[in-house]
């Protein structure tokens, strides 16, 4: 099955086939969404887009006559409800009365999906059950199917990206436990983005809440090139070589190297009036301006570590603000629950590749980080793809690899 998933920074492509119980990796692209045509799970420019994505297949020789999509972003509502027990069909018709207590749009313009998750009953007797409700505007998804019409392929389902994350990441998760003396086990998946970072929690695969934040690697970038005064992509590249710093890498010797200079001028003066041969002065001049020479060099450095320093401190705090906002999702989560015993983070998207960054997560939250790879278990031969750029790119994948995987 092939996949699409349209992200800010960049659109991927997916293809897997059966292989047995398992999965193959038939060929995979990825190219770099045109400047400003893809923001918060919404395409801005659908020709550009569209073009971006016919050069990629058509370079990697990717065909199908249908593809799985996913939307994201904050216009997407994704709520675990309960509701009177009812039929398939029930719940088709019923959920539409059900929807207004939690979509903040017009149901008019929007597709609703609802899912049966279990049966139960309430103290009183009454049959119930939990649904999980999901809510966007028609137009997100629309941009995506006219982009597809554009390729002549044919969209055959609409998923959230969550519900593909779930899915590459299904061998990384801590099975369900009915009585854990822990609380409630829950996994995150934490997907870093260009423009988003999705954070998803999760019972065993059973989704419980899912939050897209609006702040990805193109708002560190931006910091960068506002406080540097440096171009974007300067800040970009700034972002790949420095990375992510851990506090004790950040601290900066300061070694008095002015006053070394002036003490070197004084003893060149002192030379000079002592009545010196013009030769031997020449040759103590030589050897000063190299002396001088040597410093500047070591001035140089000096100010490079600064500067380099300066940008770690900007990566830094631009990767404390997306900590943040994680940090009240994963607070509010536990404000529903007597008991949250939260497992392990599980982090995904474009930004895993900086260095550092699974530290200082594991350092702000006191919790577990795998950097999860989502080919697991999913088998890849050499001679169809180039295994480097699998490598490099295999974590930006994750949810074009979920999405390939689902089975309708």
């Amino acid at each position: 099955m092939l996949a699409i998933d349209f992200g800010a920074k960049s659109i991927k492509a997916v293809k897997l086939s059966r292989s047995g119980s398992g999965y193959h990796l038939d060929n995979f692209g990825i190219v770099m969404s045109p400047p400003d045509s893809i923001m918060h799970g919404e395409i801005k420019d659908v020709d550009a887009v569209s073009a971006a994505l016919h050069r990629m297949l058509s370079k990697k020789r990717i065909y199908d006559r249908n593809a799985i999509i996913a939307i994201t972003g904050q216009k997407v509502i994704v709520r675990e409800i309960t509701t009177p027990l009812m039929s398939e069909k029930e719940l088709a018709e019923g959920i539409r009365w059900e929807a207004p207590k939690y979509v903040p749009f017009d149901l008019q313009e929007s597709l609703l999906d609802a899912k049966k998750i279990e049966e139960l009953e309430e103290k009183e007797g009454a049959k119930m059950m939990r649904v999980l409700l999901v809510a966007a505007p028609r137009n997100l998804v629309e941009q995506q199917i006219s982009i597809l019409k554009n390729l002549k392929i044919q969209p055959k389902a609409v998923d959230i990206a969550a519900n593909a994350q779930i899915r590459a990441f299904e061998s990384y998760l801590t099975p369900a436990s009915a009585n854990s003396e822990d609380g409630t086990i829950i996994d995150i998946i934490l997907s870093l983005g260009a423009s988003t970072t999705e954070i998803t929690l999760l019972e065993g695969e059973r989704l419980k809440f899912t939050r897209t934040i609006l702040k990805g690697g193109m708002d560190i970038a931006r910091l960068i090139e506002k406080d540097l005064n440096v171009s974007f992509q300067e800040a970009e590249s700034l972002i790949q070589q420095v990375g992510i710093r851990l506090p004790e890498e950040l601290r900066i010797s300061e070694d008095g190297d002015s006053e070394k200079e002036t003490a070197m001028e004084t003893e060149m003066e002192a030379d000079m009036e002592a009545g010196m041969e013009m030769a031997d002065i020449v040759s103590a001049t030589a050897q000063k301006e190299e002396q001088i020479g040597n410093q500047s060099e070591k001035d140089n450095k000096a100010e490079a570590i600064r500067n380099e320093a300066e940008v770690a401190d900007l990566v830094n705090r631009g990767i404390s603000d997306i900590f943040n906002e994680v940090r009240k999702s994963l607070n509010y989560f536990k404000t529903q629950y007597q008991k949250v015993n939260y497992k392990s983070i599980i982090l995904c998207g474009g930004m895993t590749q900086l260095p550092n960054l699974g530290q200082m997560l594991k350092r702000q939250f006191g919790i577990t980080v795998v950097i999860a790879n989502p080919l697991k278990n999913i088998t890849v031969d050499e001679r169809e793809v180039n295994i480097n750029n699998l490598n490099n790119y295999k974590s930006a994948l994750a949810t074009a690899i979920g999405l390939a995987k689902r089975e309708r």
